[in-house]
């Protein structure tokens, strides 16, 4: 039997991409494959299931913060999870959210806003340390990273890339990311298997929800 955790991750998903507020209680337990019942054994409603879902993104910001001051150990794990933030909610969700729970909006926004800013400085004690290349201001590596992950999951959205031709962006998009901000003597030392397994769960992930574009 499917637990509330794993019911939450599935969740997310739908409700990424086809929002919450047109969809009811039976439309959401046949999008993730339970029934009604199952799915009211957890949520009351769907105020229970959307609180679920931002409790989700909020205890991973909570459990991969950022560190106050850089050390190269932490980068490559630090630099991978902001990847995965960087594509973990879409235009969709976050506008019915604003509208529906702007109290919500604003502590889930807030994360975001407070985790990212924290990143900056974060790069920018990379570049100083000679880890990542000085010639990009740090607000800008943050903003490239991001505007290539969303550019691929928007085109995705609107029907302009296939979910095959979309993974092979993601993953070139974070080879390419390594490539071009890591000094050469550090991309030299870097653990490919570590890399590997966070390029798997990020198109795990990727797939689980784009796969549910009609």
């Amino acid at each position: 039997m499917i637990d509330q955790k794993e019911l939450t991750v599935k969740l997310n998903h739908v409700i990424l991409i086809k929002g919450f507020q047109t969809l009811s209680m039976s439309k959401l337990a046949a999008d993730v494959n339970v029934s009604r019942a199952s799915l009211y054994l957890y949520f009351k409603n769907k105020d229970e299931i959307v609180q679920a879902v931002v409790a989700r993104h909020l205890q991973f910001i909570a459990e991969h913060p950022v560190p106050r001051h850089f050390a190269p150990a932490t980068f490559l794990p630090i630099w991978l999870d902001s990847l995965l933030l960087m594509g973990s909610t879409t235009e969709t969700f976050t506008a019915e959210l604003k509208k529906a729970y702007p109290a919500l909006y604003q502590q889930f926004t807030g994360a975001y806003r407070v985790y990212f800013g924290q990143l900056e400085v974060y790069v920018d004690q990379a570049q100083q340390a000679n880890f990542i290349v000085k010639e990009l201001p740090a607000d800008y590596v943050l903003f490239q990273a991001e505007a290539l992950v969303q550019t691929v999951l928007q085109r995705v959205q609107r029907h302009r890339l296939t979910l095959n031709r979309a993974e092979a962006y993601l993953a070139a998009t974070l080879r390419f990311q390594l490539i071009g901000l890591l000094v050469p003597a550090v991309q030299e030392q870097l653990d490919m298997k570590q890399i590997e397994d966070f390029k798997a769960t990020i198109l795990r992930e990727f797939r689980a929800t784009y796969a549910l574009i009609a």
